[in-house]
């Protein structure tokens, strides 16, 4: 038992004795009397103890009795071999003189060896916590079914695998959604503090080969069929829903998580993150010792950055590539033209790691390179800041110098011309000296500052490539008739075919579905009306029920979304009915819910600065 003995000199009071309504009270007197250790509970310190009013015999003996039960378990760890013979370097990262050393090797140690390794007391606590706590995970999943009823996990097989509602499980019990939630959470609580208490990270990476990721599917084998609801219940408690990441789960899935992610945001994270800013979010965690610069590139990919070039991006989609692309690569104004259009895209995909119209590009000709052109240029007039500075010539805003305040001074000067509509090409020749006193010196630059700075307010809408921005809802209403026109040919329509017959340009085209609130996309190139699609009101309601339970941190993954859709049975009919893609299923969340955006592969309803 000296061993025993030994360990307990590092094995803290508070992660053996857990707290409850009678165990609270010594673990605070433990506080109090600087009582930190297992080897600190001794005879004095419970006849200390017997004297605090309210504690008799039998609560000093439910202590004796815990404390014979943490020996019988540390007794029984040793007998766990796949734990013994593993070795620590493989498990514990960030501490010296543990190489080739296993578990059981470790556990068996005197004194003597202990000191020889000179290891401090911060991590001598960190090794014996992990090497007595750790149960292999066909333990763990035993403790868990002894621990809770048939009853208990059938409830979170059908709110974890089979997505039922608070509401369906009450109803089948006989109680109330609220009651029903509470236990929910009960039991949440108690699978949670399971595996933490026996280091599930631990188990699962040994488990897995030492993997620090394993897929969905290596999980449910691990776990089984009849654990499967175990698997959804950590993807859902974990940040990260594919793969699983091992080395986080014991940060995000316990107590631990509030406290990392409070630093983290406090951070002010944009949508471009360069490889500088990224070294320098490791000073603020400090106290996370475990956390290297390598986690914090793992982390911030998985919280969706994703790495291209010398920057981190949250959204990859080819709107914020190009917006990348012209905030920090592109500093004098490019033309974008049948001439320019194949550099520019191999400029982009070399500098940023991208593949912007790859094929097209392998296969450009003559005729391609017009249509290529005309399709980039729609894209940039979709980006909020690029600004035109001549015919087919862009660049960020925030490159070109002019006076922000003299410009937004004009307002009321500039709408004297016209009550109806802004004419860029009139208002300049009329204001040309004042404009460019300002820095503004052409009527390209005057229409995209204009817009830029007064759409909103003025309720501006943009009328083709005229230059021509009408207020408020009066004259032309494009929206109204692309609505119409959709409406009067009674079926979804493939874009070319809309520009064809109503003499659109991409701009155009894109400014009115922007605008509509009764246009969505159903494939890449194909809209049509929100009435067009074959759903039932039962199957709404699925699918917002189906969206907010998937809001991860404010962001919607759309192809995690599509095969949740896919998999439950209440989609079936709408399934077989709709040609589900994620331009169809992005724009169905962006109908529902406008206040999330972004593109086709991760929607986001967060206000993010550049």
């Amino acid at each position: 038992m000296s061993t025993y003995n030994l360990w307990c000199n590092y094995l803290k009071i508070d992660r053996f004795i857990y707290a409850d309504e009678k165990k609270s009270k010594f673990l605070n007197f433990c506080i109090e009397e600087n009582a930190i250790y297992l080897s600190e509970i001794n005879e004095e310190l419970l006849s200390k103890y017997s004297k605090v009013p309210g504690v008799g015999p039998g609560r000093i003996a439910d202590i004796k009795n815990d404390l014979s039960e943490i020996k019988e378990r540390f007794s029984r760890q040793k007998t766990f071999k796949t734990i013994m013979d593993c070795r620590l370097d493989k498990i514990i990262f960030n501490i010296k003189h543990i190489e080739g050393i296993t578990v059981g090797e470790f556990l068996n140690y005197n004194r003597e060896e202990i000191e020889k390794l000179n290891l401090s007391n911060s991590e001598l606590e960190r090794i014996y916590e992990i090497c007595t706590t750790t149960l292999p995970l066909k333990e763990t999943l035993k403790k868990i079914k002894t621990t809770l009823s048939e009853e208990d996990i059938q409830l979170l097989i059908d709110r974890l695998d089979n997505n039922k509602t608070l509401e369906e499980i009450g109803t089948q019990r006989n109680i109330s959604r609220e009651r029903t939630r509470q236990i929910e959470i009960k039991l949440k609580q108690i699978i949670g503090n399971i595996l933490k208490n026996t280091n599930l990270n631990v188990a699962l990476k040994i488990e897995s080969d030492f993997k620090d990721e394993i897929s969905l599917e290596e999980m449910l084998e691990l776990f089984g069929e009849e654990y499967h609801f175990l698997v959804s219940f950590l993807k859902r408690n974990e940040i990260f829903s594919r793969p699983f990441y091992i080395d986080f789960l014991d940060l995000f899935l316990f107590d631990k998580r509030e406290r990392f992610f409070k630093i983290f945001y406090s951070l002010e994270f944009t949508n471009i993150l360069t490889t500088e800013n990224v070294k320098t979010i490791r000073s603020s965690f400090k106290n996370f010792k475990w956390i290297t610069q390598v986690e914090i590139e793992k982390i911030i990919s998985k919280l969706g950055y994703e790495k291209h070039g010398k920057y981190y991006v949250q959204n990859n989609g080819y709107k914020d590539i190009l917006e990348l692309y012209f905030v920090k690569l592109v500093s004098h104004p490019l033309r974008v033209d049948e001439n320019t259009i194949k550099l520019i895209i191999q400029d982009i995909n070399s500098k940023l790691d991208y593949n912007l119209y790859f094929e097209e590009i392998e296969n450009i000709n003559d005729s391609s390179a017009v249509y290529l052109a005309r399709r980039l240029e729609g894209l940039l007039s979709r980006i909020d800041g690029i600004i035109m500075t001549d015919s087919r010539t862009y660049i960020h805003i925030n490159k070109i110098k002019y006076n922000v305040s003299e410009f937004l001074s004009l307002k009321d000067k500039i709408l004297s011309f016209n009550d109806n509509y802004i004419d860029s090409i009139a208002v300049y020749k009329n204001l040309e000296k004042t404009l460019n006193n300002i820095g503004v010196y052409s009527d390209h630059v005057f229409y995209s500052l204009f817009k830029y700075h007064f759409a909103q307010e003025l309720n501006l809408t943009t009328n083709g490539n005229s230059r021509v921005l009408t207020i408020g809802d009066q004259g032309f209403n494009r929206v109204e008739e692309l609505e119409k026109f959709i409406e009067s040919e009674g079926k979804i329509l493939e874009k070319s075919y809309i520009q064809e017959k109503l003499n659109y340009s991409n701009v155009s085209l894109n400014n009115a579905i922007d605008n509509s609130n009764k246009i969505i996309s159903f494939d890449r190139s194909y809209i049509g009306l929100i009435t067009f699609v074959n759903i039932t009101p039962v199957e709404i309601e699925l699918f917002k029920n189906l969206v907010l339970n998937n809001d991860y941190d404010g962001s919607i993954i759309i192809p995690d979304l599509i095969s949740k859709i896919k998999l439950n049975k209440g989609f079936k009919t709408f399934v077989k009915r709709n040609n589900i893609n994620k331009y169809f299923i992005a724009s169905l969340v962006r109908y529902h819910f406008p206040e999330y955006k972004g593109g086709c592969n991760l929607l986001s309803n967060k206000t993010i600065v550049k």
